[in-house]
């Protein structure tokens, strides 16, 4: 077992590590973001021919708008190059998107893009389709077989949404619960579990325990979740969520039990639902990671494309762009750059009406 000492180091090597190296990104000027291409679409080559491409899409689930958006970015990437999208939707079952996947195989489609999903369930189909030379690349995910792994930088937005946490109980050591899909064996939520504890761990805090979010109704079965959590422990002063839609849910039960000037509530994912919420003027949710999914999409069709021109040079883990949403900027690191939930609205949905969450 690791000491406190030795957390202390460790997390310090690493996440600061880390940090050193991605915090310019986080910091650079992002006021034409909607035009901004993302690091991978800024390095593709042209395409070896004008040939057209067939991709194959699984995605987990369409349910939310980081799975969406991440859908449109591909789609929008093949259709500027002339390919063609074969698109699935799981709705949440892994059986369904290994099935979905066997039968891009069987197709024979020239790629695959994966958005989230089981990556341990699904690694011997993806196995299955390099050995045909079917080049995949996952979004959110973490399989050996793949050609790329796209990601928001999860070790640095974690420590950030942490240390927001912190400064904003003013380092006094506060009482948590952690908001997450337990055991589900996805990578990048098991990251943002991980690093979270570990940062509150060594800050002193008290963990009084996980709550199972769920997937598919996962705002009232969080709801749910925080309203027992808050009626069994009154005390608590955050509730860190791993993933956005059971932040929602989180906040409902705050305000249900009038709570919201003592509990409050950081996640990843700035889905219009979170933003939404975190715009209204007593909601307890302060801090997001605002990933940028459009663009994930976008990069997983230029790394496709690298792969199709024979690139043997493809990083196996690509980190994407983020946004720090928060109405509360002074409560991060210097040169952390920071939106608020309008602004960042209006960089991510830029033609959706603010507040519209259908």
């Amino acid at each position: 077992m690791f000491t406190k000492v030795s957390k202390i180091l460790v997390l310090a090597l690493v996440l600061g590590l880390v940090f050193s190296s991605c915090q310019t990104a986080a910091a650079a000027e992002p006021a034409a973001a909607a035009e901004e291409a993302a690091p991978a679409e800024q390095a593709a080559e042209p395409a070896a021919s004008g040939e057209k491409k067939v991709i194959g899409l699984a995605s987990y689930q369409l349910g939310n708008d980081w799975n969406i958006q991440v859908a449109e970015g591909v789609k929008a990437k093949a259709a500027e190059m002339g390919w063609e999208v074969i698109q699935t939707n799981a709705e949440t079952d892994s059986e369904a998107q290994l099935t979905a996947l066997e039968g891009f195989l069987s197709q024979g489609v020239d790629g695959v893009v994966v958005p989230g999903g089981a990556g341990p369930t699904l690694e011997p189909v993806i196995a299955k389709l390099k050995a045909a030379g079917i080049p995949v690349v996952t979004v959110d995910l973490t399989t050996q077989n793949s050609v790329t792994d796209i990601f928001p930088d999860n070790y640095m937005t974690t420590e950030l949404l942490s240390v927001f946490a912190v400064n904003k109980m003013n380092g006094v050591a506060g009482k948590y619960v952690h908001l997450t899909i337990p055991d589900f064996g996805w990578k990048t939520v098991d990251i943002r579990d991980k690093v979270a504890d570990l940062v509150f761990e060594i800050e002193g805090w008290t963990y009084l325990g996980v709550l199972d979010s769920g997937l598919a109704d996962a705002v009232n079965q969080s709801m749910t979740a925080v309203r027992s959590a808050l009626l069994a422990n009154p005390d608590i002063n955050l509730v860190y969520s791993s993933w956005g839609m059971p932040a929602v849910g989180a906040a409902k039960a705050i305000r249900e039990s009038g709570m919201q000037d003592k509990v409050f509530v950081v996640c990843t994912d700035a889905d219009r639902i979170v933003l939404a919420e975190m715009a209204e003027e007593d909601s307890p949710i302060k801090g997001v990671i605002g990933q940028r999914p459009f663009d994930m999409g976008t990069m997983a069709v230029d790394y496709l494309q690298k792969a199709f021109n024979g690139d043997t040079n493809i990083p196996k883990t690509a980190f994407a762009p983020f946004y720090f949403v928060t109405n509360h900027p002074e409560l991060l690191p210097p040169g952390v750059e920071t939106k608020t939930p309008e602004e960042a609205w209006a960089i991510l949905y830029p033609d959706v009406e603010f507040g519209k969450v259908n």
